[in-house]
């Protein structure tokens, strides 16, 4: 009999991607989402995992630490009886403790779900190709144009994910995962034609507050506040080919993706 696979965060655009993947693959896919009861409600996320023995997770964009830390308890509660559970973490996260709580809220989740002792792989992905959308001839995005980033599509993450379920070396790890070609901002831009310009963290957060809401744009600008220090300036980076052995995945190269756009 084919699994259900449970897919928490759905409706969204990552967990929306891997839905796909998982039902391309023949898989029964129950999603749970704020629609459902939300990761807060103890019984409803009981409920979602009821008949699952595999699981992925992709939180909110909430970084209330007691909020998340909420979530990441009932999620262990109801999980028990899972025989994998993916994580993606929805970022990379920097390996000393840092003041961002984008940032600190996913280290805790990981951590949590890792010591859980439910069969657990943490995916850290850097910033998805889909988040870019050039303007006018222009790319503007708030990542020093000197960063070399892993850009992920979410159609490999959804693969990745997939592949996760399988590879039963990858236990227990987290893994930073990320794209088929490594590109500086201006790398990029020029692949879709276009030029690049990096936006201030504040000009981000501002553009982004209508869409996010407040609260998560200002969350998510503080991760591009870190990342902008110098010293910071490898934590996008990647190793495409160590992914693609890593989970037996072959990830898609940029030429590719931009002709599916």
């Amino acid at each position: 009999m084919t699994e259900t696979y449970l897919v928490i965060g759905a409706k969204g655009a990552q967990g929306g991607a891997v839905a796909r993947r998982l039902e391309r693959d023949g898989h029964r896919v129950r999603g749970f989402g704020r629609a459902d009861g939300g990761l807060a409600d103890p019984e409803a996320v009981r409920a979602a995992f009821e008949g699952v023995t595999r699981a992925s997770v992709t939180l909110p964009m909430e970084f209330d630490p007691a909020l998340v830390e909420r979530y990441v308890d009932n999620i262990i509660a109801a999980a028990k009886a899972c025989e994998r559970l993916v994580f993606n973490a929805g970022n990379r996260i920097p390996p000393a403790p840092t003041d961002v709580p984008a940032f600190e809220t996913r280290r805790h989740a990981a951590g949590a779900l890792l010591a859980s002792g439910i069969p657990t792989v943490v995916l850290r992905p850097p910033v998805y190709l889909e988040n870019l959308a050039p303007a006018g001839g222009v790319l503007a995005y708030p990542i020093p144009p000197g960063h070399r980033v892993a850009w992920l599509a979410h159609a490999d993450l959804g693969a990745l994910t997939a592949a996760a379920f399988d590879r039963d070396e990858l236990v227990g790890t987290s893994i930073d995962i990320g794209g088929g070609e490594v590109l500086t901002g201006p790398d990029l831009a020029a692949a879709f034609g276009a030029r690049y310009v990096p936006l201030t963290p504040d000009a981000f957060e501002e553009h982004m507050a209508p869409l996010l809401g407040p609260a998560a744009a200002s969350g998510v600008a503080a991760t591009y506040r870190w990342v902008a220090a110098p010293e910071n300036e490898r934590f996008y980076d990647g190793d495409p080919a160590r992914v693609e052995a890593a989970f037996g995945v072959r990830l898609t190269p940029l030429r590719t993706w931009l002709d599916r756009r």
